[in-house]
């Protein structure tokens, strides 16, 4: 339904801004452990809720495991692991955002997918510099009123050295 809403938006945006749409950027927003975060739509492949997940020995503690998508092995990341922000606890609202990474595809677990929501270029600030570096996974900063939307990109939450220590074969995508 999620996905089904955002071609929706996305097609209806296009319609308006007559095929523009450099001022404008679609964005997944989603919560892990209570803080906001984001990624680009074009970076989400698919959401799904989440699912029972198998666990692979002598994983980085982030990996959760792998599930069986469309028949395929998908290994799957947490967020809340990754950036270091506890554990996930699992509920009805639990997804798995299904993204790329290195043209393979991969589940990132996030507490709730809260909306898909556009931003124009004057609401979307550059990452700040902190103790003289930035974040490599952090794009841009989103301004939803008061709130503050960490924009990540996906394909690069891992560390090549990261994606080449998943034993398991990622599924292609074929899209």
């Amino acid at each position: 339904a999620i996905i089904y809403k955002l071609q929706k938006q996305f097609n209806a945006r296009e319609q308006i801004t007559g095929g523009s749409r450099m001022s404008e950027l679609q964005i997944v927003v989603f919560s892990l452990n209570g803080q906001l975060f984001g990624a680009e739509a074009s970076q989400v492949f698919q959401i799904i809720r989440y699912q029972e997940i198998t666990k692979v020995p002598g994983m980085p503690k982030f990996i959760e495991g792998v599930l069986n998508y469309r028949g395929k092995v998908l290994p799957v990341i947490s967020l809340n692991k990754r950036f270091e922000l506890g554990e996930t606890v699992i509920g009805k609202k639990t997804k798995i955002i299904v993204s790329k990474i290195d043209s393979k595809l991969a589940g990132f677990i996030v507490n709730d997918v809260a909306e898909i929501k556009s931003f124009t270029g004057d609401q979307l600030e550059p990452v700040p510099v902190i103790g003289g570096q930035t974040a490599g996974f952090l794009k841009e900063v989103a301004k939803n009123g008061d709130k503050l939307i960490s924009v990540i990109d996906l394909e690069k939450v891992l560390k090549d050295s990261e994606i080449k220590k998943l034993s398991v074969k990622m599924p292609a995508v074929t899209h």
